[in-house]
């Protein structure tokens, strides 16, 4: 069963869902973070369906501090600072060691996480953070800029309607749209190709054939970058393949989660 679940993390209070099993020593952990404007809610398809295809294994899927509900303090929002909010999390946890599932700014996070928490495997699902990855109009002001990027984000059209539309607008008149505002101001230096290359991880990358915010051309130059990784392309589906589609998701990740681990 997925559940909602609460932890206070140094001074902020983090949300965060789980599923699968607890955490046991020597088990597997994945942590699941999601994009700019995201939540963890963004995952809990993919989650449902881990517990049958995965039982023996712990999912976590954080709400990153300004997202979700967890809190959204008055911060200097950026990159680095997410990234010390996850690692808090799980020291938080009591989690020894991690495989981190990002996608978009959670990818970027994830491989910032990677660099300082011991890591056991990444899943990139259509990333941010690399060389050519800065898509803009992510703050709509309209319903027509809504369902512009909205219709950049999934290839399915009944993902950009007028409702969807107005909703995501609506949600950036409130204090998401102040954080997201200031992780874009804020995001500091994508990764370089050398750092990029330096990942020594087993690296699985995923990438929505349909997303028209990060090309497909950025997730061919990254499995190209970083040696042993494998890409996958999900045929028709957009930005946030795991929301758009879990059950086509987790059949697409299914064997490699399950083959990283005896490796």
């Amino acid at each position: 069963m997925v559940e909602r679940k609460a932890l206070k993390v140094e001074d902020y209070n983090a949300s965060y869902l789980s599923a699968g099993t607890e955490a046991k020593e020597g088990g597997r952990v994945w942590l699941l973070l999601h994009g700019l404007a995201g939540s963890a809610n963004n995952w809990s398809g993919f989650l449902s369906y881990a517990e049958k295809y995965f039982p023996d294994q712990a999912f976590l899927a954080l709400d990153i501090l300004g997202h979700g509900e967890s809190d959204s303090p008055e911060v200097r929002y950026s990159i680095g600072m997410e990234t010390d909010f996850v690692i808090s999390f799980l020291k938080t946890l009591k989690v020894n060691r991690v495989s981190l599932m990002g996608n978009s700014m959670g990818g970027w996070i994830s491989m910032e996480v990677s660099k300082r928490f011991p890591t056991d495997s990444l899943v990139l699902v259509d990333t941010g953070g690399i060389p050519g990855s800065r898509p803009r109009g992510l703050q709509p002001k309209t319903t027509a800029e809504a369902k512009r990027l909205l219709s950049r984000i999934f290839c399915d059209a009944a993902w950009y309607s007028d409702e969807i539309a107005e909703k995501l607008v609506k949600s950036r008149r409130g204090r998401l749209g102040h954080v997201v505002e200031a992780l874009l101001k804020s995001e500091g230096v994508p990764l370089s190709w050398g750092q990029i290359a330096s990942i020594d991880k087993p690296t699985l990358i995923i990438w929505g054939s349909c997303d028209r915010l990060i090309p497909l051309s950025r997730g061919r130059a990254l499995s190209r970058a970083i040696t042993g990784s494998t890409m996958i392309t999900i045929e028709r589906l957009g930005h946030e393949p795991m929301l758009e589609d879990p059950l086509k998701f987790v059949r697409a990740v299914g064997g490699w989660i399950v083959t990283s681990r005896e490796v």
